[in-house]
């Protein structure tokens, strides 16, 4: 977490792929009910999707672990879930990974170049582990 991420005149982190997260480091995403598929019960590819400010938002668990955390201490609501998935793996897919820390939370980044394309959000979802099911999940 050493090299601070640029931000615009906005105050928005510019995408990158930051110098300290490697490829073998993984991110955590959340999951909500929200995210599942109303009559299958598993999660859908909009769960991978880029928030309107840019970006998916991620934990980055190896800097949580070393930080003495669980990769779920993020995940505070009992209803959610959370998926796993390898950087380096994000990056093959020709995606970009960077911290983003969000206030309080040191360990926040991004995933940038999904898009609104399905396709692509399935690759993402193709790769994602899962660690904790959300409410509802099968």
């Amino acid at each position: 977490m050493s090299v601070d991420p640029l931000r615009d005149q906005h105050g928005i982190v510019i995408p990158h792929d930051h110098v300290d997260i490697s490829d073998e480091h993984h991110v955590v995403r959340h999951t909500t009910p929200n995210d599942l598929h109303q009559i299958e019960k598993r999660l859908i590819s909009g769960a991978f999707s880029e928030s309107t400010g840019g970006g998916m938002s991620v934990d980055i668990e190896e800097w949580m672990v070393a930080d003495g955390l669980d990769p779920l201490h993020y995940v505070t609501n009992p209803d959610h879930g959370a998926v796993r998935i390898s950087v380096g793996e994000l990056r093959k897919l020709g995606l970009q990974v960077g911290w983003d820390p969000d206030g309080h939370h040191p360990h926040h980044a991004a995933v940038w170049g999904i898009g609104n394309g399905s396709k692509r959000k399935r690759r993402v979802m193709a790769l994602a582990t899962t660690i904790r099911k959300a409410t509802g999940e099968i």
